[in-house]
């Protein structure tokens, strides 16, 4: 019969949490970037060449319809060491940019059809009053679909929170790979998994309330 220890559970907390810091920089680092490459993907998207209409679309549904788990696996294993300059980045650096790649694909379709809400009368007047395409985009385009994209937004973010404990599995030592190392050294999973399902809970409560509060303020600017 097993019993739960409470001194086994409190003291798992220290550890774990000294590992936070890397969970969150792998979740902002990610998403930041995913960020910027949604964008590109999003705004390539409204190419009317074929080619890269259909690159793209092999591109998206690559990253789309396989696990992250074996991305992560394929290209901190089997792609980046033979990448120069990618070769020589840390193993979190290498995950985080394999996130990016992955979350990016999911990130680009909100942005597209957060573009795609705008009205396509403001892109017209924009080339009118003699911006070009990318300033239209830059200035009047990009920040009216940016709104409208808040809330899909902040929940491709906590995907991007959520799926940094994949990370773990390919060597980064998160709060994830701290627990599963404590408890193959105390035995005591029960204890120890409880810890970590609470503080990516509570991390998880965080970032919503934080999440609820922007789009509080953006919809008061509207």
């Amino acid at each position: 019969m097993y019993h739960f220890s409470m001194d086994y559970f409190t003291d798992a907390f220290a550890p774990i949490i000294s590992c936070m810091n890397i969970t969150l920089l792998i979740t902002f680092a990610s998403f930041a970037l995913s960020f910027v490459l949604a964008i590109v993907l999003a705004i390539i998207s409204f190419s009317k060449s074929k080619i890269v209409d259909s690159i793209l679309k092999v591109w998206l549904s690559l990253f789309r319809g396989t696990p992250l788990l074996a991305q992560l696996f394929l290209f901190c294993y089997g792609v980046f060491p033979y990448i120069p300059g990618i070769n020589s980045m840390s193993l979190t650096a290498q995950a985080i940019f394999c996130l990016s790649l992955s979350f990016s694909s999911y990130m680009a379709e909100t942005i597209r059809g957060a573009i795609l809400s705008v009205d396509k009368g403001q892109m017209e007047a924009s080339i009118t009053t003699g911006m070009s395409t990318m300033q239209a985009y830059v200035h009047v385009i990009l920040p009216q679909a940016f709104h409208l994209a808040i809330p899909s937004l902040m929940n491709n973010f906590i995907d991007c929170f959520k799926g940094s404990s994949l990370c773990s599995m390919v060597g980064v030592v998160d709060m994830m790979l701290r627990a599963k190392m404590l408890a193959n050294k105390t035995y005591r999973f029960i204890e120890v998994y409880l810890c970590v399902l609470i503080l990516y809970w509570l991390l998880n409560m965080v970032f919503v309330a934080v999440q609820k509060m922007i789009e509080r303020k953006a919809s008061s600017k509207y």
